[in-house]
């Protein structure tokens, strides 16, 4: 059986996992489900914390939380590796990505504030994680690390494509000062297995959904 990814298109979650199946190319199918709404009797049996994604893999197994789903699609399907082979290097790029991960919280604060001050402080927090990963970014590499997509590469998409709307609404550049990350960022937002679900579409759902929660740049 082919895969079958429960999500929502609005999740970064959700999206990591699909930026893995996409970039490998693998078979499956998705459902689209609000984790907000009234869910599903199979789907509250599948995930044990009410939260997407989740992915079913077998007749029997069911998979939840992103890295989790992610290692295993990187196992299962080991072409056009993640990883690098050196068990030191795979652990620096789990470690990289969780880095890159700390960008997730203030990120989704940012959206929510009521005032530009409080909004600031956030994009403060930002800026601190980010100066770390542009010290880490290698310069003559097109990905983070290396010239080949990476796990750290997989975390950082999601954000971007968050960054590049909230920066055209608030008329800024998060990523202004961090030269490498933007050049980054460009990679990844075009690439055929990223660009797709971050369509026009995605991006005016997105906006109108956070207009639901009267953040200060949504109104």
């Amino acid at each position: 059986m082919s895969y079958q990814l429960v999500g929502y298109p609005l999740c970064p979650f959700v999206q990591r996992v699909l930026i893995a199946l996409n970039y490998k190319k693998v078979a499956h199918e998705l459902t689209w489900l609000d984790p907000h709404g009234e869910l599903p009797d199979w789907f509250n049996a599948w995930s044990p914390l009410g939260k997407v994604p989740v992915m079913k893999v077998s007749e029997r197994d069911v998979l939840f939380e992103s890295l989790a789903i992610v290692e295993f699609i990187e196992e299962e399907h080991p072409e056009h590796s993640l990883y690098e082979t050196c068990p030191i290097s795979r652990a620096k790029d789990r470690a990289w990505a969780g880095v890159a991960g700390e960008l997730y919280g203030p990120q989704y604060m940012s959206m929510r504030t009521k005032t530009v001050e409080d909004a600031d402080q956030y994009f403060d927090a930002l800026k601190a994680t980010l100066a770390i990963l542009e010290n880490e970014k290698n310069p003559d590499t097109r990905y983070f690390s290396r010239d080949q997509f990476s796990l750290v590469d997989l975390v950082l998409a999601p954000m971007f494509a968050r960054f590049v709307i909230v920066d055209e609404l608030r008329s800024g550049d998060l990523l202004s000062g961090f030269p490498k990350l933007a050049a980054l960022r460009d990679t990844l937002l075009n690439e055929p297995f990223i660009a797709p679900m971050i369509d026009r579409e995605w991006k005016e759902n997105f906006i109108k959904n956070m207009a639901k929660n009267s953040g200060v740049f949504f109104n």
